[in-house]
């Protein structure tokens, strides 16, 4: 359950309005605002496997082919209540979205053949194509949205038939206005239409001299149109055919409006489906703008985000050229479940715990995140308060606002609920407050509730310092700039740097002396220094002893590496010489059995013997020669030639020819002819 006030104040209704302006349709904005994060993991990691199968599927800028896509709810439930007549435009929409549905399911079928993207599979599947519904609306209408000739032979009858009509009495018309009697009558020579009926402009003061009925006048009653007496049964024709024309119209209307009420549920079916598919592809579409990474989800309360940015300040980047927004790195309910932000009241607090909150609901809606590496926990709960509560509808002060946010929040909040709470114990009385907020942390914390909390009360520090499952942490602060550096320090509280600013803003040099006098007095402070000053030691001596420990272990990989590296080299060296040797032997084989048949004199055979010592000498001069073995004991310090490393000599077998030399901790078994003094 995600607490309608966390949402607000967490602002994850902008981030809905974000995405909802990368939906390609209205269907698909529908469903964005709809959207809401899920205590579900197993439909989590769907919605989150959805979203990644369709983004690899589209990269790197590849569109979906999408467009045409129209929500026709009002329309299916102008069908579901008796409609039997839909108007033109409403059935081109149905026909728009048809079209875009046939293409999204081709294109999700092809790429998911072998069973590859199952997601996206099940996309597919959940689209209905309707061929024949499409086509009857394509031969039906034109690109302009007007009825064609052929959509029926009775309407292509009738357009002729009045066709020919219109034409006979043009002639007829222009005729008469070639006449004496006529031509000084006219405004103009154009032939009207008015209300339907043809007609003639004929000059006001004229009009009752002209023989026929009067069908309209003019705005300014200079001009009235006149149907002539010789055209008025051709006229009466030709109303006639329009009207049957209108008739055929509303009759291929109704059947095509039949035709849409017959497929209505699986219309609505495949409705649903790309609506969520349009949602997705927003999803991805935004993703991609703001170089998001799918998180990897767990049920176990771990947050790890690495340079992790709030996504309102990557669009007013995007959008207002606002300054880079600068990246966060912070964990929470891995070794402690409870982390305490203290420092100035500088800004980069509240983010810090705005970008946890507001990853965690993106990331449990199905959102990408953006971040370079996220680890974010389902949540059953999440609940936050943050900003100014101030009510002045209820007369309530800003510190009472907080209270009772905070009172539902200890009411409601478990294992499985992260808390945000900004500037906890702020407001009142600085004893009491800290008071209350040391108290509403411990209670949080014996619950096993992820929280984090920014606050200036300095007594909280010691509760990150005596509290198993409890942090501290500050944002970094840049004296030489006065500003803010947004990086998060996990172990390190935070500190007003109250005087320090003060002595670089040109505060009097005694009023500063004096205030560090005062607070040298604050046996509370100058312990959580010392506290902090040891905890930093610690720190950066377990970091070195994981900096050696890596480099070792680095150094210990590469030796590896290039003793299998010469180990094959040998093997392979002395193949290759056994099989020179091998070849040879072959050879001479061959020779001597051709002597021992030819039954050589003795000249002949010392030539030939001859010959082959000459073959012997070769192969021995390309053989290495035998290595000596250097008189070395047990404890010297060698040079291994084919590792280019020293190590110490630890022992020699000579009838193996091999020796083992030790690299730190790291034994190993080398060629004793590899071997040099140091």
């Amino acid at each position: 359950m995600v607490n309608e006030h966390a949402l607000e104040v967490l602002e994850y209704p902008k981030v809905i309005d974000l995405l909802a302006g990368f939906a390609t349709s209205s269907l698909g904005q529908a469903a964005v605002r709809r959207l809401a994060p899920l205590a579900d993991i197993e439909q989590i990691i769907r919605l989150q496997a959805e979203t990644t199968e369709l983004k690899q599927l589209l990269m790197p800028e590849q569109d979906l082919p999408i467009g045409g896509l129209h929500d026709l709810s009002f329309i299916l439930d102008k069908l579901e209540k008796g409609a039997d007549v839909l108007p033109i435009d409403d059935i081109l929409s149905v026909g728009d979205t048809l079209r875009a549905a046939r293409n999204v399911q081709a294109y999700l079928a092809e790429a998911t053949e072998g069973g590859t993207r199952p997601h996206l599979l099940r996309f597919a599947e959940g689209i209905s194509v309707f061929r024949e519904l499409e086509q009857h609306i394509e031969k039906t209408f034109n690109q302009g949205g007007a009825m064609r000739s052929s959509a029926s032979p009775r309407l292509k009858s009738l357009r002729n038939e009045i066709q020919t009509l219109r034409g006979r009495i043009r002639g007829k018309l222009t005729t008469l206005m070639r006449s004496s009697g006529l031509s000084a009558y006219l405004q103009d020579t154009g032939i009207r239409e008015s209300d339907g009926r043809p007609a003639l402009a004929i000059q006001a003061q004229h009009a009752a001299k002209v023989a026929g009925r009067q069908r309209g006048r003019s705005d300014t009653g200079h001009t009235i149109f006149v149907e002539p007496e010789g055209i008025r049964g051709m006229g009466d024709e030709l109303e006639g055919a329009v009207d049957a024309e209108k008739a055929e119209q509303l009759r291929i209307l109704r059947e095509l409006t039949a035709q849409i009420a017959e497929q209505l549920q699986a219309l609505r079916q495949t409705l649903d489906t790309m609506a969520h598919v349009d949602m997705t592809f927003a999803k991805v579409r935004m993703s991609r703008v703001f170089a998001m990474e799918a998180p990897r989800l767990n049920a176990d309360g771990q947050i790890r985000l690495k340079e992790a940015r709030h996504p309102l300040l990557l669009d007013l980047m995007h959008r207002d050229g606002l300054e880079e927004v600068v990246p966060i790195d912070v964990r929470l309910g891995e070794d402690f479940h409870t982390l305490i932000i203290t420092g100035p009241n500088t800004g980069g607090k509240t983010i810090t715990l705005k970008t946890i909150g507001l990853l965690t609901l993106m990331a449990q809606a199905g959102m990408h995140v953006p971040a370079t590496e996220a680890k974010l926990a389902v949540f059953d709960g999440v609940w936050a308060d943050i900003g100014d509560e101030q009510s002045i509808e209820q007369s309530l002060s800003t510190f009472s606002s907080h209270l009772i946010q905070i009172g539902g929040i200890l009411e409601a909040a478990g294992a499985r609920s992260l808390v945000l709470l900004d500037e906890l114990g702020g407001g009142t009385d600085p004893a009491e407050g800290a008071a209350l907020a040391r108290a509403i942390l411990q209670y949080l914390h014996q619950r096993g509730t992820r929280t984090a909390i920014t606050t200036h009360i300095s007594q909280l520090k010691t509760l990150g310092f005596s509290v198993k499952g409890m942090e501290n942490a500050s944002i970094e602060f840049d004296m030489e700039s006065l500003k803010p550096t947004h990086r998060v320090l996990i172990g390190t509280p935070g500190s007003s740097n109250a005087l320090s600013l003060a002595r670089r803003l040109g505060l009097p040099g005694e009023v500063i002396d004096q205030a560090e006098d005062n607070q040298d007095g604050d046996g509370a402070a100058t312990l959580l220094n010392e506290l902090q000053g040891a905890r930093a030691q610690t720190l950066k001596d377990r970091e070195e002893a994981q900096r050696l420990r890596e480099q070792v272990g680095r150094e210990a990989d590469e030796t590896r590496d290039k003793l299998r590296e010469v180990i094959a080299q040998n093997e392979l060296l002395k193949s290759e010489n056994g099989q020179a040797a091998y070849a040879v032997l072959r050879e001479f084989k061959r020779e001597i059995a051709d002597l021992i048949e030819q039954e050589p004199s003795k000249r002949a055979l010392m030539q030939s013997l001859g010959a082959m010592a000459t073959v012997i000498d070769g192969e021995l001069e390309r053989a290495p020669e035998p290595k000596l073995h250097r008189a070395f004991a047990a404890g010297d310090r060698v040079h291994v030639r084919s590792l280019g490393k020293v190590g110490v000599l630890n022992e020699v077998d000579e009838r193996a020819d091999k020796a083992v030399v030790v690299f730190g901790s790291l034994p190993m078994t080398v060629a004793f002819g590899d071997l040099e003094p140091a």
